[in-house]
């Protein structure tokens, strides 16, 4: 198993690296490049991780609870299952990334985007998603039991914009 805990990889380009379990724990990965990054079960834990750049990888099962994700960028990423519960991700933009039954149980994505992304099962529970955007989303099955939802916009189903106000919702009201 590939150690990195604590290590500053702060700047670094990883494009191709194989990661799988790795430990990268109270890493500091501020302002990385991750291009086609197989980082499947790799722990996270703890990192900082803001400004990081994620794309056209595989981090199924992974674990980013508590790090700091703040104005990253997850593009077209496998996301299946991964853990980012008491994570601040604030402004970051997941684009068009498959992170069906990930959990985000008190993350704070505050103005950040799941625009285009597969948010199936998805456990959304007091996490703070205001003003998040979540257009073309595939929320079936996501519990937003008591998150904010403030401003989430979401497309409904005759891609007419749908603005959620309230402080929870059920995600059966939905249109």
């Amino acid at each position: 198993q590939i150690d990195f805990k604590g290590c500053d990889l702060s700047g670094s380009t990883l494009t191709g690296a194989i990661l799988t379990g790795a430990n990268v724990s109270k890493c500091n990965l501020t302002d990385a490049f991750m291009a086609e990054v197989i980082a499947e079960g790799t722990y996270f834990r703890e990192a900082d991780m803001n400004d990081v750049f994620f794309q056209r990888g595989n981090i199924n099962n992974a674990d980013f609870s508590g790090s700091s994700i703040v104005d990253a960028s997850i593009f077209m990423m496998e996301a299946k299952g991964t853990l980012f519960n008491n994570t601040d991700m604030k402004g970051t933009q997941i684009l068009k990334s498959n992170m069906a039954g990930a959990s985000f149980i008190n993350a704070d994505m505050k103005n950040g985007s799941l625009k285009g992304s597969d948010i199936q099962n998805c456990n959304f529970q007091s996490t703070i998603l205001t003003n998040c955007d979540m257009r073309q989303v595939r929320p079936q099955g996501a519990n937003f039991e008591d998150a904010k939802t403030v401003g989430v916009l979401f497309y409904g189903k005759d891609r007419k914009s749908t603005r959620l106000n309230s402080s929870h919702t059920d995600i059966s009201r939905m249109p």
